[in-house]
């Protein structure tokens, strides 16, 4: 779950859903996904690839194919152009989070869900009241966040940091913004942030540890296997489906359809979740007159 998470949302949501920090970091060769995008005529235009946004510190992801297409790129364009920063993400969550007059959240949940919260809370040393008048969404982001960050793990180790460094004086743009992209969040309806905050709060609860195999899907390229986590759990949910997954997509490739048409040539590196299955950002892009081709 926190890693699906991680597969969905950007580098600036990285401080809130980070995990797997003492997990050894697995270590298969990597063969992580890289996809080109080519015009009629079969120029390469650009380049597609997946991250994850907190990894194991130390986990090699990196191979020569992706360097080489980030170097022929002209930009890096990322879910959100501006680096990690923990204080401006907090002030962002802290404008849309909240709403005065609210039941505390194990109000809020089924009674099957509650002894599940009440479990997590004593795991992770809080209570209700640390979540008071805060939207049923951002509890479920701060729950992720503080089993993450408990964990020990560091966002700095994603992909993004990685990214930028490689892309050296390069131009680096974003599809969305902190603001607009919490704004997905805010804008759900109670029904679906329920949704989110259940499977956050079941997972949480469960010493269960799924993250190394969902890592070991990214790294070994299995873009069937990350398409079948992302319509599982609470993207198995519809209204959160497409509201989390399929909008943005579209969204993202009416922005590089423009920009490829502008003669640009992106290297896009944004969410795994968003480059597998049947809404992915690859097949919305064949859907405009692009042929896709994956790097081997």
């Amino acid at each position: 779950m926190k890693l699906l998470l991680r597969l969905l949302l950007a580098a600036s949501l990285g401080f809130l859903v980070t995990c797997m920090g003492k997990n050894e970091a697995p270590k298969p060769e990597a063969r992580v996904a890289l996809w080109q995008i080519m015009d009629k005529g079969g120029t390469v235009r650009g380049w597609m690839f997946g991250t994850v946004h907190a990894l194991p510190p130390g986990t090699q992801w990196q191979r020569p194919a992706i360097t080489d297409a980030l170097a022929k790129s002209d930009r890096l364009v990322l879910e959100i152009a501006e680096p990690l920063d923990q204080t401006v993400a907090g002030e962002a969550l802290a404008r849309l989070a909240g709403t005065a007059g609210l039941p505390p959240p194990s109000q809020r949940l089924p009674a099957a869900y509650r002894e599940k919260l009440a479990a997590v809370y004593r795991k992770l040393g809080l209570t209700d009241a640390d979540f008071q008048d805060t939207e049923s969404w951002a509890v479920a982001l701060q729950l992720a966040a503080i089993a993450g960050q408990k964990a020990g793990a560091d966002p700095r180790s994603g992909v993004e940091p990685r990214l930028r460094e490689l892309a050296g004086t390069k131009p680096i743009a974003g599809f969305e913004t902190i603001d607009s992209q919490f704004g997905i969040f805010d804008a759900l309806p109670e029904r679906e942030q329920q949704v989110l905050l259940k499977e956050v709060t079941a997972e949480a609860a469960t010493d269960t540890d799924e993250e190394a195999d969902m890592v070991a899907l990214w790294l070994r390229g299995d873009d069937l296997g990350i398409a079948a986590e992302a319509s599982s759990g609470f993207l198995a949910d519809s209204g959160l489906h497409e509201a989390l997954l399929t909008q943005r997509n579209r969204a993202w490739a009416d922005q590089l359809d423009s920009m490829l048409k502008s003669g640009a040539r992106p290297f896009v590196a944004v969410g795994a979740a968003h480059l597998a299955g049947s809404d992915s950002l690859q097949r919305l892009m064949l859907a405009r007159g692009w042929a896709i081709k994956r790097v081997p």
